[in-house]
């Protein structure tokens, strides 16, 4: 091991320390009370440091939402590493994505998406980062699904209405309502759900 792995371990924790610690000041505060400061103090990090890794505030934010939204894709392939492909792997793929929506991640991109309406420098940062979070869901639908997935514009369609489900039931969840009411509401239409992601594979 050299010299130089062990400080660039520290510099990973410590980058890892502050992504971590925005995604909690982003929920707790949202973005207008979100300081890089109060960042800095929450990962037990100086604000030199900070400041060495994230000098912006908007690109700090974004960056930490896409850290979020890679850990979620790797707990998705965790999840999803011993269930066969089929309609059962298809459904517990579902649930992962409800559930994680239904979380940190879905509700930092809500709170993102409305400060964006009044930040222009958070807008473009955003905009920016919208490949990559393309990329990110093509990578989750090849995991449920299997590789090359969606391989037809038809599928492509399906996928997004999927996701528009997903992203539609769960912010109810955002919203206030009986978290009771609203995974029943999942369940029974994530049945509809999979039949319509079945009727692909049978050409019907």
């Amino acid at each position: 091991m050299t010299t130089s792995e062990p400080k660039q371990a520290r510099a990973h924790a410590t980058r890892l320390r502050l992504l971590d610690a925005a995604v909690e000041e982003l929920l707790d505060r949202g973005y207008a009370g979100l300081t890089t400061p109060g960042v800095a103090s929450r990962a037990g990090v100086s604000r030199g440091a900070q400041q060495n890794y994230f000098p912006r505030k908007a690109t700090l934010v974004a960056a930490a939402v896409r850290h979020l939204a890679t850990r979620q894709l790797d707990e998705l392939r965790e999840q999803l590493a011993d269930v066969p492909v089929g309609s059962e792997r298809v459904r517990a793929g579902l649930d992962v994505l409800y559930e994680q929506y239904s979380g940190r991640l879905f509700a930092a991109v809500v709170e993102l998406a409305l400060a964006s309406r009044a930040d222009t420098e958070l807008q473009q940062v955003i905009q920016a980062e919208e490949r990559t979070i393309a990329e990110t869901m093509r990578t989750t639908a090849a995991v449920i699904f299997g590789e090359g997935f969606p391989a037809t514009r038809d599928e492509a369609a399906r996928w997004g209405t999927l996701l528009s489900a997903i992203r539609g039931i769960a912010l109810l969840n955002l919203l206030g309502h009986s978290q009771a009411g609203v995974n029943r509401q999942w369940q029974a239409s994530r049945e509809h759900l999979v039949a319509l992601l079945e009727t692909r594979r049978s050409g019907a």
